[in-house]
């Protein structure tokens, strides 16, 4: 377990009430923990990666906002990016979409493409993305745009006229927009 000093934005679930483990949060506020802060142990807990809070809180009965997390931070070695903090902001709430969304700029900001001509985002007429690996995304736009992912995490978005998403994975989550 790795402790330090910081501010960083992450990913927090709760139930349909907007309380985590019985805490009742509210959106713009901001809470401060007295004592330890240990990662699964003690503190305000939320996520690095947007798609790990499915793990504690599945889509359909839960609610999910970015927040940021200051003071004393512990990470857990291995498993997920949960990240346990003495204080916490609560942004902004978000849906499924944004959690999406956001999971794809997560996961890019993480990797560099072997080919950085062939990243796994496609536009246009029939724009295709086709992402695998431990966290994969894929991001498609156009008027016949689709996106694939698989992975543990897998994230698929896919906008245009006929948009279709399909993301495989433990804790994968596909948006498809299209009208």
């Amino acid at each position: 377990m790795t402790q330090n000093q910081e501010t960083i934005t992450t990913y927090k679930g709760f139930d349909k009430d907007l309380k985590c483990r019985g805490f009742q949060y509210e959106i713009g506020k901001t809470y401060k923990h007295d004592g330890e802060v240990k990662a699964c142990g003690s503190g305000f807990h939320a996520c690095e990666h947007p798609l790990d809070v499915l793990g504690y809180y599945p889509p359909s009965q839960s609610r999910y906002a970015v927040v940021e997390q200051s003071g004393d931070l512990s990470r857990e070695d291995g498993g997920d990016t949960k990240v346990a903090s003495r204080e916490i902001s609560i942004k902004f709430e978000i849906g499924i979409a944004d959690l999406v969304k956001f999971a794809i700029d997560y996961t890019f900001s993480k990797c560099t493409p072997i080919d950085p001509e062939s990243p796994a985002s496609a536009t246009g007429y029939q724009g295709a993305a086709s992402a695998t690996g431990y966290q994969g995304a894929a991001s498609a736009t156009g008027e016949y745009g689709a996106a694939s992912a698989t992975g543990n995490r897998g994230a698929a978005s896919a906008t245009g006229y006929q948009g279709a998403a399909s993301a495989t994975g433990k804790h994968s989550v596909a948006c498809g927009l299209g009208w």
